[in-house]
């Protein structure tokens, strides 16, 4: 695997999380290389595969990892032959969040799920989680037991991001009782009025940093000013939620909602360039 120099022609190999908020803040590290003159071929999938693909060498840049916590179990598997070249923003999270119009002195944290009293009142026990490999179902597996939800009939039901949006929508337009695992970034945040709940057992790590990493040798090939430039990408986690809600509801595509934004936003992207 070479990194190339924009005037030879031989594109970088990028590499992103084939979900809709992944992809738009990879996206946006895409227009920059474009505009400093690289050919890129973005190739994407789910956490398992695209971390051992980068550990291959397969790939020469990835965005993006949510460190030190979120992607840990991965970054282990990458940290001895990748750097991180950017960080893209700040503030990614995992939780689990129930609808604002359940009330928070019945509901305000993980611990409130193993009463009875709000089991019973629940419309579902089940919570629509996310893909096997995601460390949000990852630690929700964990939480049922650590908090003993499991007892009280709680479970996590695998699928994917399209499920757990299809989910929200139908049983917010419902006033359903529900919970839903969710993170930050994710536009349903500005879609729904959504309460996280306070995790007292810290099941969930603290807020990340979400990373563009870069094989190092694929990086040290780079041109000086593409290393300098791509290292100051940086954007607020307000900017993931607008591009991704583009996506989802707009139609746009990852990269058409990361240009447009970058067009709203002159200054931010100036700077980069400076």
């Amino acid at each position: 695997m070479t990194a190339a120099d924009p005037r030879s022609g031989e594109p970088l190999v990028y590499g992103r999380i084939d979900e809709s908020f992944h992809q738009v803040a990879a996206a946006v590290v895409e227009e920059v290389l474009v505009r400093l003159g690289h050919r890129v071929a973005v190739v994407e999938g789910p956490h398992p595969q695209m971390y051992p693909q980068l550990a291959a060498g397969d790939m020469d840049l990835f965005a993006d990892a949510w460190l030190p916590g979120g992607h840990e179990v991965y970054w282990e598997q990458v940290e001895d032959t990748c750097v991180e070249a950017a960080v893209l923003y700040e503030g990614c999270m995992f939780y689990w969040a129930v609808p604002a119009y359940v009330p928070e002195e019945l509901v305000s944290s993980l611990e409130d799920l193993a009463k009875p009293e709000v089991a019973e009142r629940m419309t579902t026990l089940t919570v629509q989680g996310t893909t096997p490999g995601a460390g949000l179902t990852m630690r929700s597996e964990k939480l049922i037991e650590a908090y003993g939800l499991a007892a009280l009939g709680w479970r996590q039901e695998i699928g994917d991001l399209r499920a757990i949006i299809d989910t929200v929508d139908r049983r917010m337009a419902d006033e359903d009782w529900f919970v839903t695992p969710l993170w930050q970034p994710q536009y349903l945040n500005d879609v729904y009025d959504l309460r996280p709940l306070r995790d007292p057992l810290g099941a969930f790590p603290d807020p990340d940093r979400a990373s563009l990493l870069a094989r190092t040798a694929s990086w040290e090939r780079l041109p000086e000013e593409s290393r300098r430039v791509v290292s100051r990408v940086n954007y607020p986690i307000e900017a993931v939620n607008e591009m991704d809600r583009a996506v989802n509801l707009e139609g746009r595509s990852p990269l058409q909602a990361a240009r447009e934004w970058m067009q709203r936003n002159p200054d931010t992207v100036d700077g980069w360039f400076a």
